[in-house]
């Protein structure tokens, strides 16, 4: 009888981890085009957050939608065709990256172009980076 209570207890435990799995790795992405930005501000303003102090800046920006807008210093492409644009943030040492949603895989961004993007913050490396970005 103890056995098959515990049993019981365990498949039941181990559908409901199933079913929570499922839903979460269901759940649809954040449209970033048309979310609302935890903040706006331009790449040197971002950047310079960071410089002044990462902790501080990783407790505001990072895992937020971030608006930023600056001018396009280049854009590139990696092997696996993720489109990055690198905003003018001012530094000698850095600036703020943007890698492009992948399902932007076209598009007519050149140097010098100004934009507005939204993506999600991940921190700062050498560059402060924004992941899954889309124009507004």
């Amino acid at each position: 009888m103890n056995k098959k209570i515990i049993l019981g207890a365990f498949a039941l435990v181990l559908l409901i981890g199933a079913l929570i799995g499922y839903q979460m790795y269901n759940k649809p992405h954040l449209d970033l085009a048309n979310a609302t930005a935890d903040h706006r501000l331009s790449a040197t303003e971002l950047f310079a957050d960071y410089e002044a102090g990462e902790t501080e800046a990783n407790a505001k920006y990072l895992d937020k939608v971030i608006r930023v807008e600056g001018e396009i210093l280049n854009v590139t492409t990696d092997e696996n065709g993720q489109i990055s644009l690198t905003l003018d943030a001012g530094g000698i040492m850095g600036g703020v990256i943007c890698q492009l949603d992948p399902e932007l895989k076209e598009t007519s961004f050149s140097e010098g172009q100004s934009v507005a993007l939204n993506g999600l913050c991940t921190g700062m490396l050498m560059d402060v980076v924004l992941v899954r970005c889309k124009p507004v």
